[in-house]
């Protein structure tokens, strides 16, 4: 299924942005600001004040870049041992920090989502099915097709059980991890009782799973939400807004990690973003901003006005600490180290 026969509405950014405090301004347009075409030719959200990040607010430094080689770079996940796992074109390529292609998979069709579950098994979603492989390029599993409005942007495992992020049904589809047949589904407003529903505006709809529950990003409310392992909503964090520790524009968070720790990094498009929380969603620093993810601010913007282009950073926790940031316009996986505390 193609992504643009889908109705995602990437024009809801300007109205779900204003509602989040975009500064609107009835002026001559400026460098770093953005046309609302549809509110009238003199209304400018000028979102240049926020294109450079506060030093105060770093916690991390560029230290390194990994090419992956692949035109077009989709979804990234860390393994053992500091490899690489980067989906794109139509295949999955492993790499060491030092770039070097330890292992491909080839694959009949792009990669939308992966999850390394073990030692020796990733999960690949891609449009309306899931397939399971071991290492070495074997196929294990080939999913049933999940629906015709089927959509896959994420995916997860616990024990025997897939968890399936479809922004196509705006749901979370559960499939049994043996046969790929779907078991459950849950996400829908109401459904069940107390869900808040799922907004998901653009091709971006993001999970984690843990023993303990489900972390989900609802693009379309701007925050970040907890459910049991059965779909039953418990909790949420994240605000609108512009300024740093909040989510700005029509949909975002667009991807998810959590560290070793138990704390969230969370990746934001348009202005683009990678910012920690702690595990009850306070935030605690940036790992990078738009002055330092994107060169081409106008190919951003672009992005940001029409999700077909990308634009979107996946993000992956290390084993040292370290963060790793897939850029989509480098094709290239970015490297960001904890800047070491001084010494008094």
């Amino acid at each position: 299924m193609n992504w643009s026969r889908r109705a995602f509405v990437g024009a809801g950014l300007v109205s779900a942005g204003a509602a989040a405090g975009v500064l609107i301004r009835k002026s001559q347009e400026q460098p770093g600001s953005r046309r609302d075409t549809n509110a009238g030719a003199d209304v400018v959200y000028d979102v240049s004040e926020f294109e450079t990040t506060d030093p105060r607010h770093l916690r991390f430094l560029p230290s390194g870049m990994v090419p992956t080689g692949l035109d077009r770079v989709t979804r990234l996940v860390t393994g053992p041992g500091g490899l690489l796992f980067v989906a794109g074109d139509r295949a999955v390529r492993i790499l060491d920090q030092d770039g070097h292609r330890k292992a491909e998979i080839k694959l009949e069709r792009p990669p939308h989502c992966l999850h390394l579950a073990g030692e020796d098994e990733l999960l690949i979603g891609f449009g309306n099915h899931f397939e399971v492989f071991h290492l070495d390029g074997t196929s294990r599993l080939k999913s049933p097709r999940l629906g015709p409005e089927t959509f896959l942007t994420a995916i997860g495992s616990l024990d025997g059980t897939v968890y399936l992020a479809d922004a196509g049904s705006r749901e979370v589809l559960m499939c049994d991890r043996r046969t790929g047949d779907v078991t459950g589904r849950f996400g829908r407003k109401d459904d069940p009782p107390g869900a808040p529903g799922f907004v998901v505006p653009s091709p971006y709809f993001d999970l984690k799973v843990d023993h303990d529950g489900l972390d989900i990003a609802n693009p379309g409310r701007l925050r970040v939400e907890r459910y049991r392992l059965d779909g039953r909503f418990e909790s949420s964090w994240g605000r609108p807004g512009m300024a740093i520790d909040r989510f700005c524009g029509c949909c975002n968070p667009v991807y998810l990690a959590r560290t070793s720790k138990g704390e969230f990094l969370t990746s934001e498009k348009g202005l683009a973003r990678v910012n920690l929380y702690s595990a009850t969603g306070s935030f605690l620093g940036a790992v990078a901003g738009p002055e330092s993810l994107v060169d081409d601010k106008e190919l951003a913007r672009r992005a940001c006005a029409d999700c077909r282009l990308g634009g979107g950073f996946d993000v992956a926790a290390g084993e040292d600490g370290r963060v790793f940031v897939l850029d989509p316009f480098r094709k290239a996986v970015r490297i960001f180290a904890p800047i070491t505390p001084t010494k008094a």
